[in-house]
Formats: structure tokens, sequence, C-alpha cells
């Protein structure tokens, strides 16, 4: 006679514990993983087809800043230098800006059209977009990317019209170059005006010296190299450097400000210009099916969880026949 008993360790999981319920029930994994297949597939058939037309452009810096920071570090740092420069991060947030994405998004969308742009990337009538739309659904299409090792600025516009697209993303770059000229022309403009009373100032500073030095050499007509005469003369000629000095820069600061006022100097330069025929944006189809995949196995995990699937069994051990053994009293049983 063999006997069984329960064994008392619950807690050990096996390996086969954990797979031969989704073999046992393969029903409930098949119909996850086909649900959530299903899904994908939706995902990625029924959006449309989105072209990306991308443009690389470089920035354009001031030539006398960028001499005075040199290399690589004047594109990416000249704007600590004070100033409106032009640096890869610069173009990055006016191609970002409010101003320039409302200004595109309300412009035509082309071809004698008489639809915005924003119309037919939302794909609702004017009336229906509200203010706060226009910013949200214009950064939703346009990407930027800076190459920190080049300075290079790449910004794309994905929409499902190619034509659209290229031609916003043309609009984008003429308004944000317009924008970036009527800054510089504001700040020039500013700097020319309080230029002009630093270049009076600094002038009756160098007038007030060399009359000094007027009045010191009518009434020093000879002197000793080492008398206290000599010492003033010397105090004089440093002070009159000083004030040249300080006349020469406020003249060169006004003349800088009056040519950029008058310059229109663009705030990029376009290396890589869109393509005459865009690319297609990739659906990663592989991918997401194989994600889809992973989470149907998941729901399936779950659902089997929930049901119990995954328990532990209890252990049956055998037992071995007791022995009877004879005594004085009788036969007893005694144990293995």
């Amino acid at each position: 006679m063999v006997l069984t008993r329960v064994s008392s360790s619950q807690d050990e999981v096996r390996l086969d514990s954990l797979y031969r319920p989704f073999l046992r029930r393969w029903r409930v994994v098949a119909l996850c993983v086909a649900a959530a297949w299903t899904a994908a597939l939706a995902l990625i058939l029924v959006p449309k087809r989105e072209y990306k037309a991308q443009l690389v452009v470089a920035a354009v810096p001031n030539a006398k800043s960028a001499s005075l920071a040199g290399g690589i570090s004047s594109l990416l740092g000249n704007g600590m230098m004070g100033g409106v420069q032009s640096t890869p991060y610069f173009i990055t947030r006016l191609l970002m800006l409010r101003g320039v994405l409302r200004e595109v998004a309300l412009s035509p969308s082309g071809n004698g059209a008489k639809t915005t742009i924003i119309e037919r990337v939302l794909e609702e009538p004017r009336a229906d977009i509200k203010p706060e739309e226009l910013d949200a659904g214009m950064r939703d299409v346009l990407s930027t990317d800076v190459d920190k090792l080049t300075g290079l600025v790449t910004f794309a516009v994905t929409l499902p019209d190619s034509a659209l697209a290229r031609h916003t993303a043309q609009r984008i770059l003429a308004v944000a170059s317009r924008t970036f000229v009527e800054v510089m022309r504001s700040q020039a403009s500013d700097q020319r005006e309080a230029g002009r009373a630093q270049v009076d100032s600094t002038l009756r500073q160098l007038r007030a010296m060399e009359a000094r030095l007027q009045n010191f050499q009518t009434s020093h007509r000879v002197y000793a190299p080492y008398s206290p005469a000599a010492t003033e003369r010397q105090r004089i000629d440093r002070d009159l450097q000083a004030a040249q000095s300080a006349y020469a820069d406020a003249l060169s600061d006004r003349q800088s400000a009056i040519a950029r006022e008058l310059s229109e100097l663009p705030a990029v330069v376009v290396v890589d210009p869109v393509p005459p025929e865009l690319t297609k944006v990739p659906r990663q189809a592989v991918l997401k099916l194989l994600l889809a995949g992973l989470l149907g196995l998941l729901a399936a995990g779950l659902v089997m969880a929930a049901q119990g699937e995954f328990r532990p069994q209890p252990t049956r051990l055998p037992l071995t026949e007791p022995r009877l053994v004879p005594t004085g009293a009788g036969i007893t049983a005694a144990g293995p």
C-alpha cells in the first residue's frame, strides 16, 4: 500500500508553472495578441501618409563678435557677448516664436488658395480654431534639432500634404529671417541713439584734455625732466590718451550701429534646401507589430493571473508503507 501526503512548501515557483498556463490557455493568448495586432494595424493604416519637408541652415553670426570668440564657441555662445546674435540656439528659438508661428499659420496656403495654412493643418474652418490652437497646431508639425559639433540647425515640417509641407517650411524660414532683420534694426537704432550721447560726452572730455595740455604748454615752455612739471605733463598725456581711446571706441560703436541699422544681413543661410521630391515618413510597421504582440502577451498574462492560473499547485509526496513489529502485548505498526 502507498500513501501520499501534502507538502507544506507552497512558495516554490517552478519554470514550467510560468509558461504552461500560456500553453493550456492558448485560445485566450491568441485572442489577446490578435486584438493587439488589429489595433496596431489600425494605427498604421488608418492615418494618412505623412511627408517631411526638411531644411538644414547655418547661423550667420556678426563677423566682429565671431572674431572675438573664435571657432565653434562663437557659434554657440555669441549670445553671452551682448546684443542679438545669430547663433544656432537663437535660430531654433526664433523658428518657434509665437509671433512667427502665428503669422505663418494665418498666411495663405499657397497657389492662390483662400484658405490659410492653419485651416489645412487642423482641417477645420478658421471660425472654429481657438487662438491657443494656432501655436499648438504649428508646433505639432514643426521640429528642430541642433548639431553641437557643426552648429547646423535642422528643422522640418511634417504634413500629409507634401506641397503644403514644402510651402510651410519655406514660409517659416522667410518670416523668421525677416523678424531677425527687424529685431537687428530696432536694436541698432537704439544703440545709435545711445551712441550719439556717448560720442558727445567723450568728445567733451577729449577737448577738455586738449585745452588742459595747451594751457600746460603755454605756462611751461621749459622744465626739468624730474620736476613736478614733468610729472604733471605725464598725467596730462595719460589722461589725453585715455580720452582719445574712449572717443574712438564710442565713435566706432556708433558707426557699427548705423551700419547694422542699414544692413539686411540674414539670420541664416540655407545649407541643404528642401529636396524636389519629399520622402515619406516611415510608419515603422514591424516595430509597432512587435510591441503590439508583447502587449497582447502581457494582457493575456494579466487575464490568466486574475483567474488564478499562476498559483502554485500543492505537491503530493509518497509515503512508505508502515512496518509491523511484534511485541509482547501484540503487534504494533512502526514508522518508516
